[in-house]
């Protein structure tokens, strides 16, 4: 018995050992396991990261390059002893801690098919190497993959730009080709107000002659004449100068203007047409209104948008007042409110706010294209437009433009 029971001990012991060598080899693969899985994570942690930069950037290439160079050493192997940096459109963004060295893994960005810049990841020393160097095979292919997303980005915010820049000038042009429009439609009784001082200024000049002729003038009275004349050149060049700076092409620039300086300066264009339609144009204006910061020509093209409106609304109405008032208020949350109201017969009542949509009008012979410029405009300077029917008949028509102060920027 003693024998049997030496021999199966002899037996059994060689079995222990490759046992425990097998629980070793398997904890070990387990760990490298859970190692990879881990940097696994991280790089997917990157890769999500960068699209919620991307989301909050508000379209700031600035923000997306330097918040991802940010978010690129915590996600490679050995974070404490990497840094990045990344060079795009002729500017570099790098962690604070960023020195090139002999360790580093790179990845071009393209950029519309063409090399436009770099993203590079370093180690600051040496670590235990791998065939492929220090860097794995899957740091290669996370590099790549950031690489060709920021090249996506890049591309597609220039292209937002880009068309951006180009729906600008469009909106220019179909605002100023609105403003001409209007003078083009106000040509004929504007020419009818000018022809007034020049008729005057003829008329005081005949008149001056005749009596120089006969030797009858006096001193004074060359004086009177030629005040008469002055008064009535300056009347007929004002109208001029007003409507050239109404219709001449520019670039949109705003600068600080008093609202109710912006009305003054457009209220001799816009009576001309009301008294040849034999309607009032009046004004109740607050005073002391903050300044706003806007076009002053665009502001002034929608008043008298509003107020030919409010003309042509009374075309067919006969009871009185026939008129056309312009108001101007200060709101409680700090705004500029303009309106304009009218006496006329109003817009459809089922209608509601096709009123502003492009090429939808009620006149026979309109564009449908005033109000939504108008309301464009108002809305790209911070604002918006409205308008209500009035108890006792006709429409007021409201748009608020945001207040300013002095230490507000002068242009954007």
């Amino acid at each position: 018995m003693g024998g049997t029971a030496r021999l199966q001990h002899r037996i059994r012991r060689p079995q222990q050992e490759p046992i425990a060598s097998q629980q070793q080899v398997t904890d070990d693969g387990l760990r490298h396991l859970a190692h990879q899985l881990g940097e696994r994570v991280k790089e997917l942690n990157c890769l999500f990261g960068i699209s919620e930069i991307v989301e909050r950037s508000g379209g700031s290439l600035d923000t997306i390059l330097q918040e991802t160079v940010e978010l690129l050493p915590p996600s490679w192997e050995f974070p404490e002893i990497a840094c990045a940096r990344i060079e795009l459109g002729g500017r570099e963004y790098q962690t604070d801690n960023y020195a090139s060295s002999t360790w580093k893994l790179a990845g071009d960005i393209f950029v519309r098919g063409k090399r436009a810049g770099v993203i590079e990841v370093c180690y600051l020393e040496e670590k235990p190497g791998r065939e492929e160097g220090p860097f794995s095979a899957e740091e290669r292919k996370l590099l790549n993959a950031i690489a060709e997303r920021l090249g996506h980005v890049a591309e597609r915010l220039q292209t937002e730009r880009l068309l951006h820049g180009q729906q600008q000038e469009l909106r220019e042009r179909l605002t100023h080709l609105s403003r001409v429009s209007t003078m083009g439609e106000m040509a004929s009784n504007i020419a009818h107000e000018v022809n007034q001082p020049l008729t005057a200024i003829s008329t005081y000049a005949q008149a001056a002659k005749r009596l120089m002729a006969a030797d009858q003038v006096s001193g004074s009275y060359v004086m009177d004449v030629l005040t008469r004349i002055s008064e009535e050149a300056l009347r007929a060049g004002e109208i001029i100068h007003r409507l050239k700076d109404l219709v001449r092409k520019r670039g949109s620039s705003r600068e600080r203007f008093d609202v109710n300086r912006l009305i003054h300066d457009i209220e001799q264009l816009a009576a001309v047409d009301c008294r040849l339609h034999d309607v009032q144009l009046r004004m109740v204006l607050s005073k002391s209104l903050p300044p706003v910061l806007v076009d002053g020509v665009q502001i002034q093209q929608v008043v008298l948008n509003l107020i030919r409106n409010g003309v042509d609304a009374m075309e067919d109405v006969d009871h009185e007042p026939r008129e056309v008032v312009i108001r101007t208020i200060q709101r409680k949350e700090g705004e500029i409110e303009v309106s304009v109201s009218d006496r006329g017969c109003g817009p459809p009542d089922d209608i509601g706010d096709q009123l502003f949509q492009p090429f939808f009008t009620t006149k026979d012979d309109g564009l449908g294209m005033g109000l939504s410029i108008s309301r464009s405009i108002v809305q790209s300077h911070g604002g918006n437009m409205w308008y209500a029917r009035n108890p006792h008949g006709g429409t007021t028509f409201f748009f608020s433009l945001p207040a300013t102060s002095e230490d507000d920027n002068d242009s954007q």
